[in-house]
């Protein structure tokens, strides 16, 4: 995989980008309601000079009959009444200054309920969609008719009336105005989309990182409030029946949404909270909407319901983030930054909702717009470090592959020295008309420095030797190949134990690197039932004799082999009888451990064969096997390389 750079260098300029984003949001919010004189002349004109409304308990055709002296002015900067159960609200304000206009228009930013617009004694625009929060473009006639009324029937619980923007303007200037204001959000939406995908990918691609399919959901929610609250939205206002309940969800889910974010990047005790909320989120937005359902599914009902649930969510989000901010997280601080401009934001605009602050300007979008950037930082750093985390790994399993191919070679070496090791050795079994012959060897690696043999002369007679190299392993193995060399070259003389080692040691001194041999060696004469043995630095060795009380202890002195140049070896003889067995055998036994730490030993061994005496050497053989085996727990507690070679004499 190709190396990635280090993302320092990157996150920079993203940082850079991110500052002017911020410095161009807010000179958009200054800049929000920044129109020409003869707008702001037209928008006075609406909201400060002449408006007056009207209640009435039945409906009103011409509204031009009603009274003059029963219209209420309405007071500086009033967007809306409190409804009155089934009571009609009209709204009355002078057309004078469509003169200054080419082709006229009423432009309604908002108007959540069913209403009529008359220009004189002439009804000119019929709206029937409830929670519709889009704008309307009421064409008028170029020629004043005096006032323009508009009746309102609302089932909206809380308020009747227009909100936020009426102004006059010319249709094409309306239509030019109303894109441009929107430029952004009809552009960013796509964008968001694309994201989406590109982030639910990664998520594909790496099931276990829930923060790239929650940042995935998140983005989706907010391309479709981007592209469905601006001019896509007033250009498919026929689809109204359609588009308002998938707008008004959305502006439900994208709360749960930034949750379910906040969920995968907050550390576990928020984690628990936030879990906590979006459960209670989406059970208030249900209930709401079973409550309201009598006055058929209101969204705007329902969103007067849960408003209180959206401040807890910001009062929490905005705590938890302070605390996780000033406990030093930096691994998350542009997640702090972001949850506090978006919370920020959001619970401005719900609080001017509740009416709890006055109207001046709605931050949510621009907030919207940061806190993506700043969770798009988050996430991009996120994956970046992934990437190098990917290419960290990618570099130890290259190491890791090569190492693998190296023991590869090396378990091939150890099955080759195994296997020769073996064809050095002489067969486990053997046997003529005068002795039989069993052994056995367990190395504590695939190789070993424990080997025994045992050849036969011309004359019949048998020669035994045993040994154990130092230590074991690959090292050991070496060694003892190299004394079965020494022991094959010492053949002409294997009737005489002590010569044989003098010729082993002299063959091996300067060649073992440190190592040395311990060895037995037996020599049987089969005519005159005698054997004769050395010993070089090895334990003793058993006959087992029925006859006897006890098992016999054989040993004569000597040092082990290849540490020594003039080194001398004792020699002795002893009698034999048909039904004795010898038994030569490594220290390894005596170092075998149980699961409590107790070693095997020499007193149970020798108890062992002694109990075991009357037995075959089959028999015996097997006994002492499984004797090993299970008080080692399977070879669970093996210390080194244990071998043993038991004779009968026939």
């Amino acid at each position: 995989m190709k190396e990635v750079k280090p993302y320092i260098s990157i996150l920079v300029p993203i940082q850079f980008v991110l500052f002017f984003l911020l410095i161009f949001s807010i000179q958009n919010c200054f800049d929000l309601h920044s129109e020409s004189k003869q707008e702001i002349q037209l928008q006075q004109s609406i909201y400060l000079i002449d408006r007056y409304y009207y209640w009435s308990s039945e409906e009103i055709f011409d509204p031009e009959t009603i009274q003059e002296s029963k219209w209420i002015p309405i007071s500086d900067k009033t967007l809306g009444f409190k409804k009155r159960e089934k009571e009609y609200l009209y709204i009355k304000f002078s057309d004078q200054f469509i003169r200054q206009l080419q082709s006229p228009i009423l432009f309604a930013e908002i108007a959540l309920e069913t209403f009529k617009v008359f220009q004189g004694k002439e009804n000119v625009y019929i709206s029937k969609e409830f929670d519709f929060i889009f704008p309307h473009l009421i064409p008028l006639s170029p020629e004043p008719k005096g006032f323009i009324y508009i009746q309102f029937q609302s089932r909206y619980k809380n308020f009747i009336g227009l909100d936020r923007d009426v102004i006059f303007k010319n249709h094409t200037k309306a239509l030019i105005d109303l894109f441009m204001e929107n430029l952004s959000k009809t552009f960013f939406s796509p964008i968001l989309l694309v994201l989406s995908f590109i982030f639910m990918g990664f998520y594909f691609l790496r099931r276990k990182e829930l923060i790239f399919l929650n940042f995935s959901i998140l983005l989706l929610s907010a391309s479709l409030i981007e592209v469905l609250n601006g001019f896509v939205g007033f250009s498919l206002r026929q689809y109204a029946f359609y588009l308002v309940p998938i707008t008004f969800i959305n502006f439900t889910f994208f709360p749960f949404a930034f949750l379910l974010f906040l969920i995968s990047v907050f550390p576990p005790f928020f984690k628990k909270v936030f879990k906590f909320i979006a459960i209670l989120h989406i059970f208030v937005f249900l209930t709401s909407i079973v409550r309201n359902y009598d006055l058929g599914v209101s969204f705007l009902n329902s969103e007067e319901d849960y408003n209180w649930i959206v401040v807890l969510e910001a009062i929490v989000a905005i705590l938890s983030s302070i605390y996780v901010f000033l406990k030093g997280n930096r691994q998350i601080r542009e997640i702090i930054l972001g949850i506090l401009v978006i919370v920020s934001a959001g619970l401005h605009d719900t609080l001017v909702d509740l009416e709890i602050l006055h109207y001046q300007i709605r931050f949510i979008h621009y907030g919207f717009f940061l806190m993506l950037g700043f969770f798009g930082y988050y996430v991009f750093k996120h994956y970046w470090e992934l990437l190098h985390s990917i290419n960290r790994m990618n570099t130890e399993l290259r190491t890791k592959n090569k190492e693998l191919q190296r023991l590869i070679q090396i378990d091939k070496d150890l099955a080759l020295a195994h296997a020769l090791q073996k064809s050095l050795l002489s067969s486990k079994y053997n046997e003529d008309d005068k002795i039989r012959i069993i052994g056995f060897s367990q190395n504590l690696e695939s190789v070993g420095g424990d080997y025994f043999d045992h050849t036969k002369d011309s004359m019949g007679n048998w020669a035994f030797l045993i040994a154990d190299v130092s230590g074991h392993g690959i090292s050991s193995a070496m060694v003892a190949a190299m004394s079965k060399m020494a022991f094959v070259g010492a053949g002409p003389y294997l009737q005489f134990p002590a010569r044989v080692f003098h010729l082993m040691n002299r063959h091996l001194v300067g060649k073992t690197k440190n190592l040395f041999i311990t060895a037995s060696y037996l020599f049987i004469d089969t005519e005159s039932y005698t054997a004769t043995f050395s010993n070089a630095g090895h334990p003793s060795f058993y006959l087992i004799r029925n006859t006897e009380k006890d098992v016999i202890q054989l040993t004569a002195k000597g040092k082990p082999l290849g540490l020594f140049s003039q080194q001398s070896y004792a020699e002795d003889t002893v009698g034999i009888k048909p039904k004795d067995k010898i038994l030569l055998y490594t220290d390894g036994i005596f170092d075998l451990l149980n699961e409590y730490g107790e070693s095997f030993g020499e007193d149970r061994l020798k108890s062992l064969l002694w109990e075991y005496r009357y037995y075959n050497i089959q028999d015996l053989s097997s006994i002492l096997q499984d004797s090993l085996f299970r008080f080692s727990n399977g070879w669970k507690h093996q210390m080194d390389d244990l071998s043993f070679l038991l004779i009968e004499i026939k």
